[in-house]
C-alpha cells in the first residue's frame, strides 16, 4: 500500500479561499492508498504541511496501480475553517462506523415508544 510515485499535474492558487488546489497523479503498490497516506506522502515529497492538507477526492484507474487525487493546501489553520467540515473529518469516518451513543440510545428509545403505542 505504499505510494511509489506522486506528481503534481496541475496547481491553481485560489487567493479568495486562501488555498492551493493541487491535481496529483499517483502510482502505488497494493490497494488504493488512504487519504492519510496521500497527505503524508505529499507532505514528505513536496515539503508541505500535512495538517494544512485536505484530500477532496481520490480516484483509481480501473485495473491499474495508478490513480489521481484532488488536494487542497490551505495557507494556515484560520483559512482551513472555510473548508467544509465533512471534508476535514473524512479521514476519521472509517474509524467510527457505529452511531454515536447518544444517537443510538435515542433511536432505541423511540423504537420502544412506537412498540408500546402499537400494543
Amino acid at each position: 500500500m505504499a505510494i511509489t510515485d506522486a506528481k503534481i499535474e496541475k496547481e491553481r492558487d485560489n487567493k479568495m479561499l486562501k488555498r492551493k488546489e493541487l491535481a496529483v497523479s499517483l502510482e502505488f503498490d497494493g490497494a488504493t492508498p488512504s487519504r492519510e497516506e496521500i497527505k503524508k506522502t505529499l507532505a514528505d515529497r513536496f515539503n508541505l504541511k500535512q495538517e494544512n492538507l485536505v484530500v477532496v477526492r481520490t480516484s483509481q484507474l480501473y485495473g491499474t496501480k495508478a490513480g489521481s487525487a484532488l488536494v487542497h493546501e490551505y495557507h494556515d489553520k484560520e483559512a482551513m475553517k472555510i473548508a467544509q467540515k465533512h471534508m476535514i473529518s473524512r479521514p476519521n469516518a472509517k474509524k467510527g462506523k457505529a452511531q454515536p451513543a447518544s444517537t443510538a440510545t435515542a433511536a432505541a428509545a423511540s423504537a420502544e415508544q412506537e412498540k408500546g403505542k402499537k400494543e
